[in-house]
């Protein structure tokens, strides 16, 4: 809130600074005929105060984008931290599930029940095999943000589906970055998968893949289908669906689209009845 107040204090006094210079400018011309100013005019002296309320204005411009700036980055630093620890807390669940493991089979092998004991490592194992394949990707953040949002998805009832057919070497793109993109997308794909109807299919999937020179990566959801007139819409700051707390809405599709662009890389969304779907892709640059 006080941002934008911020903002429109700067664009109210930029405007009202460029409103002088045309009227000082104009006064000088006009001054025989239709005095504005009793104060005594010159040209050098019109130039002068011009010349002192356009840098000002130019000053102000300046705060006003470095105050952008700043919102953005504060909010990217934000999701970082959340995510962060997001995927703490997911750490400590596995070790304290794993811990739970470890002494149900030192009970079982102390009871002599060495099949029993066999067959539950082989359930555990099966349980755990498939986020492993998520950890083969090259970039150890990445995989952590992947298996703590597979977590949370599976906790809220929602089947999580991955698809890893790269393992992103010489993705170069930064640890922060990364996180605010794919942690975004993850989180409104949660978000979305909650809001579908009743006896709806709750299902997210994820696809890493290299499609010619381009990193490419898809996050899906059953969610509520997004109608075309708004599917562009989505990407601009402040705007939202959500009826309640918009103020804290509308801001992470604009800071994924953003972050995306500043890497030379696009995304698209397409959605219908089977679902929809974010593709990113980042071109792939030689080392």
């Amino acid at each position: 809130m006080k941002s934008k107040n911020l903002t429109w204090v700067i664009i109210t006094l930029v405007l009202l600074q460029t409103f002088l210079i045309v009227l000082l400018n104009l006064s000088y011309y006009v001054r025989q005929i239709f005095p504005i100013f009793t104060l005594e005019q010159t040209p050098a002296a019109n130039l002068i105060l011009s010349f002192l309320l356009l840098l000002t204005s130019m000053g102000m411009i300046y705060v006003l984008f470095s105050a952008a700036g700043r919102d953005m980055q504060l909010l990217r630093q934000e999701l970082y931290i959340d995510n962060l620890k997001e995927s703490l807390k997911n750490l400590r669940t596995q070790r304290h599930d794993f811990i739970s493991h470890l002494q149900t089979v030192y009970g079982l092998l102390q009871l002599n029940m060495a099949d029993a004991a066999l067959e539950y490592i082989t359930s555990v194992c099966n349980e755990v095999r498939q986020p492993t394949r998520i950890i083969e990707v090259n970039q150890p953040v990445l995989a952590a943000l992947f298996q703590a949002k597979a977590a949370a998805a599976e906790a809220r009832g929602i089947n999580f589906q991955y698809e890893i057919n790269s393992d992103l070497k010489g993705f170069l793109l930064s640890q922060t970055d990364a996180t605010s993109i794919f942690g975004n997308l993850l989180d409104n794909a949660i978000e979305a998968t909650l809001a579908a109807l009743p006896g709806t299919e709750k299902r997210i999937w994820l696809r890493i893949f290299n499609a010619g020179n381009y990193y490419c990566f898809e996050v899906g959801n059953t969610g509520p289908v997004i109608p075309l007139e708004l599917q562009k819409k989505i990407f601009e700051r402040g705007f939202t669906t959500k009826k309640v707390d918009k103020e804290n809405h509308g801001q992470g599709l604009y800071i994924v689209q953003k972050l995306v662009a500043a890497h030379n890389g696009r995304i698209e969304v397409r959605s219908s009845d089977q679902g929809t779907v974010f593709t990113v892709k980042f071109p792939i640059l030689s080392i």
